[in-house]
């Protein structure tokens, strides 16, 4: 078939025709679902929020540099900082520091009228037992800006995971805290199902346990036992009866672990997590026991507060609202070796020690247990005072 030339005109009422057709079927819907509305509000809102961003972080790097008072260790620290400068040419510097030792910073700080950090990673203890009542964290919630942040979807706990109620510090790690370690060599896996069972006469002199008299795992077993499971009384009875066994009490983490590995104590109570799985990781002959009792799962040292001043208020708001979305979470919850609380932090690199099995009970940190944490400390050193008589 032969394709004769269009004219000029022919052709221009062909378009005006086939223009005519398709505004009809737009405007009857037929082709509603391919064509892309915008919502002006969205749009304003989005537009909005950008701008504030930029604005931001604008001043931020201005302002040239992040302060971060970190009980994690530079290990941990380190990667995350590295790729925030690399991602907003902002420097960051840290200082590691027990909590104890940050709240003395911090207090010492602000009697002299001084501003030095800017965001504060710690254990929730100490923030909300000592830090919070002395006045000297500000409110966390107003400064998160960026939305796949503050969407409670992107949450494991169904909503920001607020450490407190006033919303001055925000869970980072759920990792799942097994108390009880033992040597494999020396305790077989049906011989411990209880916290009760190391009531039991043969392992006097045989358990080593974390020092309940101080912030750490120790302190946060106790409290689990009067907050979650057996009451004051019990937990009080228990550690009563757990002195008759003459437990070597320690605060040294990481020798708590290496003396159960070396089979100078058979069994460990209250034992620091990431040191354990350090030595299952060598293969050292170690376990943990699994009781009918269950856990506890918290943040460890992954809270995340801010000063009541930042020293660096837009560097702060920046660096606080970037290791709070995917990215930052998936190197922090890395570094730490533990599992982060965002749905969206991949598992890989985390030691499958730290999550509960299925079927295993658990318990959960609250503000009102973490509150208790202090109640404990009295009752340990009232009890333990025999033990270094």
């Amino acid at each position: 078939m032969k394709i004769l030339p269009t004219s000029s005109a022919m052709l221009n009422r062909i378009l005006i025709g086939m223009a005519i057709v398709g505004q009809l079927l737009i405007t009857n819907g037929v082709f509603s679902a391919s064509v892309p509305t915008v919502n002006p509000s969205a749009e304003k809102v989005r537009g909005a929020y950008n701008a504030e961003w930029d604005k931001t972080l604008e001043a931020a790097k201005k302002e040239g540099k992040v302060m971060i008072y970190s009980s994690p260790s530079g290990d941990v620290i380190r990667p995350v900082a590295k790729a925030f400068e690399e991602k907003y040419g902002i420097k960051v510097e840290w200082i590691v520091a027990r909590g104890e030792e940050q709240t003395q910073r911090m207090q010492a700080e602000k009697t002299a009228g001084i501003r030095v950090a800017d965001a504060i990673i710690a254990g929730g203890t100490t923030t909300l037992t000592v830090m919070k009542p002395r006045g000297l964290l500000g409110n966390l919630e107003s400064v998160l800006m960026l939305p796949e942040v503050t969407d409670p979807q992107a949450w494991i706990t169904k909503g920001l995971p607020w450490a407190d109620k006033d919303h001055t510090s925000m869970v980072m790690l759920a990792t799942f805290q097994r108390y009880i370690l033992r040597n494999t060599d020396l305790v077989q896996p049906n011989e411990i199902t209880s916290y009760k069972d190391l009531l039991n006469p043969k392992w006097k002199g045989k358990i080593v346990m974390n020092d309940p008299r101080v912030t750490g795992a120790g302190n946060a077993f106790i409290t689990m036992l009067a907050t979650d499971l057996w009451g004051v009384d019990g937990a009080k009875d228990f550690l009563r009866q757990l002195v008759k066994q003459e437990p070597a009490i320690t605060r040294d983490r990481r020798l708590q672990v290496e003396w159960v590995a070396r089979g100078k104590y058979s069994l460990s109570l209250a034992t620091a997590l990431a040191s354990a799985v350090e030595f299952i990781n060598l293969a050292a002959p170690v376990a943990f026991c699994k009781v009918k009792e269950g856990g506890k799962i918290g943040p460890g040292q992954g809270g995340l507060s801010i000063p009541d001043k930042p020293a660096h208020p837009n560097a702060s708001k920046i660096f606080v609202n970037w290791l709070l979305t995917k990215e930052g979470q998936a190197i922090f919850s890395k570094s730490n070796g533990s599992p982060g609380v965002r749905k969206d932090v991949p598992r890989e690199g985390i030691p499958a020690q730290m999550y509960p099995d299925p079927g295993e009970v658990f318990f959960g940190d609250t503000e009102e247990s973490i509150l208790f944490r202090d109640e404990v400390t009295k009752i340990s050193k009232e009890i333990l005072a025999p033990l270094f008589k």
